[in-house]
């Protein structure tokens, strides 16, 4: 099978929707297929075709870049499949992807298929709106909460598919334990890490609220924060007169895996801020990998992951005193850390890359 990707942004572009592309391109070329992919952002160098568009200089996140990426993408494509057709089209984005996709696909004579990473914007999600889906075959939702956005515009139910990220198991086994253990000495416990970009949207604000509030229970607790943004200077002000609290900064995803292994409870936070919603977080997915109880919020695909004490903790957004009260749980039942380290290390079998890409291909011949 021919699969023509179309991606804006790339690795080693950092992103979750970035690392989707390569991995499952990656996946679908060793199933056999070849996967041609054309991106405006990031290495073309990363798989045996790929293709990058011109006009460089335009700034990153800017429409009119957005904009021209999709029409390169879609005479581009056109171009190729002259030369040798391809069978499928898979599209990552929302709404102008869907667009050209629908385009791509009525041109070309065979499906498109797209997948949208994050959640929608508020103020697009309108029946009116749903026409841009017509001619997309199928809709790979990362979340429940994608999905449910798109049914109630009045997308079909039949025509949307919920399939997370997926992470590579393997990354977590055989980690040099004299490094995990240097790491280990280097703070006191218990550790509570999160991983993520400093913005708003993560929720870190209410994750150092609890920490303050953990402090009365377990005083030598420790706060690891994994990531940077633009929010890094708010926190650190916030974060000033607790002791405890760590900026380690950006990792490189080796370095993220050493710092979960030493942790005792991972924590998301985020909350559903109008232009930058969750989707269904690779990190709480890695967590799961290392065993460690997860506390998260009810917010984009965090449900489809962390089932409330079960594998973790599910709390309201925005509230400081449930995820203290998660944390603390945790941290007074070590018979119940035992019980969510071994679901989430069976749990977790589901995600691996192998599997989710199957998955993903199985998509493109469902009628």
């Amino acid at each position: 099978m021919r699969i023509a990707r179309i991606i804006e942004y790339f690795p080693p572009h950092i992103g979750g929707m970035e690392r989707h592309g390569l991995i499952l391109s990656q996946e679908q070329i060793k199933f056999g297929n070849e996967a041609e992919v054309y991106i405006g952002v990031g290495s073309d160098k990363l798989l045996p075709r790929i293709y990058k568009m011109s006009l460089q200089f335009l700034p990153l996140y800017n429409k009119a870049r957005r904009l021209w990426f999709n029409i390169w993408a879609y005479f581009a494509v056109i171009k190729n499949h002259k030369k040798n057709p391809y069978n499928v089209v898979h599209l990552h984005g929302d709404f102008v992807e869907a667009f050209f996709g629908g385009k791509l696909s009525k041109n070309l004579g065979i499906p498109a298929i797209l997948t949208i990473h994050s959640g929608l914007n508020k103020k697009f999600l309108k029946p009116k709106n749903a026409k841009y889906f017509d001619n997309i075959k199928k809709i790979i939702c990362v979340s429940q909460e994608i999905a449910g956005d798109l049914k109630n515009i009045g997308i079909a139910d039949d025509k949307l598919e919920i399939i997370s990220s997926g992470i590579y198991l393997d990354e977590f086994k055989n980690i040099n334990s004299e490094e995990i253990e240097k790491i280990k000495n280097s703070y006191s416990a218990p550790v509570i890490i999160c991983v993520g970009v400093l913005r708003k949207s993560k929720g870190q604000a209410y994750l150092i609220e609890a920490f303050n509030k953990l402090k009365n229970s377990f005083s030598s607790a420790t706060l690891l924060l994994i990531g940077d943004g633009p929010d890094k200077k708010m926190l650190k002000n916030q974060s000033k007169n607790i002791a405890g609290i760590y900026f380690l900064g950006q990792q490189t995803h080796p370095e993220v895996v050493k710092y979960l292994k030493v942790s005792n409870v991972f924590v998301l936070a985020s909350i559903s801020a109008p232009n930058d919603r969750e989707g269904t977080p690779t990190v709480i997915m890695e967590a799961m990998a290392t065993g460690l109880p997860v506390v998260a919020t009810k917010v984009g695909g965090n449900p489809i992951l962390i089932k409330d004490g079960v594998n973790g903790f599910l709390v309201e957004s925005g509230d400081s005193f449930a995820i203290v009260a998660a944390i603390n749980k945790i941290l007074s039942s070590a018979e119940l850390c035992q019980k969510i380290k071994e679901r989430n290390l069976e749990d977790i079998k589901q995600k691996d890359w192998s599997v989710i890409a199957q998955k993903i291909t199985d998509v493109y011949f469902f009628k």
